[in-house]
This record gives C-alpha cells, sequence and structure tokens, in this order.
C-alpha cells in the first residue's frame, strides 16, 4: 500500500488559488452527486425509511449548494467540458475502486451478492472520510457564505454517519463493514483522488 497523501498541503493550495478552489468545488459537488446516485440505484423500495429518505435528500442537496459556491467563487474562470470530463473521471474512479472493494467483502464474507449492504458499506466509508475532510475544510475558510455551506454539510453527514453507525451496530451479521482492510482501501483511494486532482490542476494550468 502506498503512503497515504497529506490533505493539508492540498487544502493550503486550495485556498491559494481562486482557480484550484473553483475546480475542487466542482470535484466536491459531483463526488456528493455520485454518492446520491449510488443511493438510488441500489437502495430497494422496501428499505427507504426515514433514515434513508433524508439521506437521499441531504445528498443532492450538498451536490447543489458546492455547485453554487463554486460558481460564486469562479472570478469569471472558466469551466470547459473537458475539465468536467477529467473530474467526474477522477470521482467515479475513487467511488467505484471502493464500491468494488466492498462488493468484493460482501461476496467473500456471504458467499452472495447484495447491493444493499455495499451501499451501506461504502456510504460507511465515505461518511468517515467526509468527517474527517469538511471540519479541516471549514476551519480554513473565511468566507461567510462558505462557511455556512460546510457547516451545513458537517451537520448532515454526522447525522449520516450516526444512522449507519447504529444500523451496522444493531445488526452482528453487518459487523464486517467496519473491517480495517475497507478503511485501508478507502485511505489509499483518497490519496489517489488527491493526487489524480493535483494532476488535473496542473493540466489546466491552475
Amino acid at each position: 500500500m502506498s503512503a497515504p497523501f497529506s490533505f493539508t498541503p492540498f487544502l493550503d493550495d486550495i485556498f491559494a488559488s481562486a482557480g484550484r478552489h473553483f475546480h475542487w468545488l466542482k470535484s466536491l459537488s459531483y463526488l456528493e452527486f455520485i454518492g446520491y446516485r449510488k443511493m438510488v440505484k441500489a437502495v430497494p423500495y422496501a428499505e427507504v425509511n426515514h433514515g434513508v429518505y433524508h439521506h437521499l435528500s441531504d445528498e443532492i442537496q450538498h451536490s447543489f449548494m458546492l455547485r453554487e459556491l463554486a460558481e460564486k467563487i469562479s472570478e469569471g474562470l472558466s469551466f470547459s467540458p473537458e475539465a468536467l470530463e477529467s473530474i467526474t473521471r477522477i470521482a467515479e474512479d475513487y467511488f467505484q475502486t471502493i464500491d468494488g472493494k466492498t462488493d468484493q467483502t460482501v461476496r467473500e464474507t456471504l458467499g452472495v451478492e447484495n447491493p444493499y449492504l455495499c451501499y451501506l458499506g461504502v456510504s460507511y466509508l465515505v461518511e468517515k472520510r467526509a468527517m474527517k475532510i469538511y471540519p479541516q475544510y471549514f476551519s480554513k475558510a473565511t468566507s461567510s457564505s462558505l462557511k455556512h455551506v460546510i457547516q451545513k454539510i458537517i451537520k448532515d453527514e454526522s447525522e449520516h454517519l450516526a444512522y449507519l453507525e447504529g444500523y451496522i451496530n444493531r445488526f452482528p451479521g453487518t459487523g464486517f463493514l467496519k473491517d480495517t482492510r475497507l478503511f485501508e482501501a478507502e485511505e489509499e483511494c483518497f490519496g489517489r483522488y488527491l493526487q489524480a486532482m493535483e494532476k488535473h490542476f496542473d493540466h489546466f494550468g491552475l
């Protein structure tokens, strides 16, 4: 496994460059959208309860709010179809790799495919990551509009994480979703995501 890619210097670079900040907000927005899209595909009708409903509505709201923030700080910068294709590929690689690792773990543990448990596992990993990233992001923010949005996202993600942990803890058979190997895989995926974003910035001269 490769060494974790440090988030702090990455975040410092984001705040030092309006262009990088603009593109990263677009990437965050798309990551939230992927989370929403995965839920829609993976959660069966019978499992749509109050917690799932709020999780779904929060994810698409986060995506929209982050995209609006990106436009506010863009300072007239353009965002080409090529740039959108690049951040789309980077974000989807992060999610799909985690999804593949989680699906493999579910199959090896249960002997069968279970898309709902895979959704729970991926969501749990991503919410854990969100609760590391967004608070650091908030701590460096100076804009009141940015702080307001990030603060709301932190509150929502904290509630999502509590809901997921509660569900997993209630059913002993799902405890493998908290396996250390899955967290190590996510850590490696996130490092690759940051490195890919750095290459994206360089490619577009940001």
